[in-house]
């Protein structure tokens, strides 16, 4: 099985590799997710940072007085 053969070969990376392969397989599961998005979901998808992403201002999406003028 594929699964057997990863791990093996995972194991002869670095760590700093290693990550990097963990980063690589959350950005699949994110592919395959955004993919296959349910038309009810209001929640907003983090995808890779997910987990790592520590603050996001409550009115980070609203549009800055000194924008307004142009939007």
């Amino acid at each position: 099985m594929a699964y057997e053969k990863i791990l093996e070969e995972i194991k002869d990376l670095s760590e700093q590799k290693q990550n990097e392969v963990l980063d690589f397989i959350l950005f699949l599961k994110t592919k395959d997710h955004s993919s296959q998005k349910s038309e009810n979901t209001t929640k907003r998808e983090l995808g890779a940072l997910e987990g790592r992403l520590i603050y996001i201002a409550d009115d980070f999406d609203e549009t800055p007085e000194c924008f307004k003028e142009y939007v």
